[in-house]
């Protein structure tokens, strides 16, 4: 649940605490999350619709992107900025599961 803190809207000076409880996929549980994931995927690939790159396609993908600039060149800050920002999600999401 996140707790979010918001001004009275009468303007008292008190302060009120919303809970807002996880919807949709969030609210599932990861087994669940899986089944529905697995199912949207094998009936891409049934009907056509959904594409598997080769490792050749991925590589000249790649290639594009960095001939391009579009591609991310992380500095040694950024890289360590994300991994923390990373491992801080995960624990907060291994404390409320």
């Amino acid at each position: 649940m996140n707790r979010h803190s918001v001004d009275c809207c009468c303007g008292c000076n008190e302060t009120q605490v919303l809970v807002s409880r996880p919807r949709g996929f969030a609210s599932m549980a990861p087994e669940r999350r899986a089944e529905i994931s697995s199912r949207g995927g094998k009936a891409a690939h049934a009907s056509g619709k959904a594409h598997r790159f080769t490792s050749e396609e991925a590589s000249r993908a790649a290639a594009i992107n960095h001939a391009n600039g579009t591609s991310h060149k992380w500095t040694a800050k950024e890289a360590r900025a994300a991994a923390m920002k990373s491992a801080a999600k995960r624990s907060r999401r291994d404390q409320v599961a």
